[in-house]
């Protein structure tokens, strides 16, 4: 399978340990010598979404396990946990 920088930025990021997603590709780390890349950097929004900076995380080209069409599987990716979920109703909208 081979794709292109730019058909990278659409694919979402999962670590396999606990199924968290990560963010989206937005950008590549490459050896200029050798041409291979050496790790892929991962944002929270999508690729060229406007006006929010939001932060990176460097993820090593060899802890990518599976590459698919939309999705990258990645190990040792302890970046993210998963978080309780913080959906409020509109009853609890005023309460602490």
């Amino acid at each position: 399978m081979s794709c292109m920088i730019e058909e990278l930025q659409n694919k979402d990021v999962i670590s396999i340990e606990n199924g968290c997603r990560i963010g989206y590709v937005c950008d590549v780390e490459a050896e200029v010598c050798s041409g291979n890349i050496k790790a892929i950097i991962v944002c929270q929004q999508p690729a060229g979404f406007p006006f929010r900076r939001c932060e990176s995380y460097r993820i090593s080209w060899c802890d990518i396990v599976v590459m698919g069409e939309e999705t990258i599987l990645v190990k040792n990716a302890s970046v993210c946990t998963p978080k309780a979920s913080s959906v409020r109703g509109f009853f609890n909208i005023f309460s602490k």
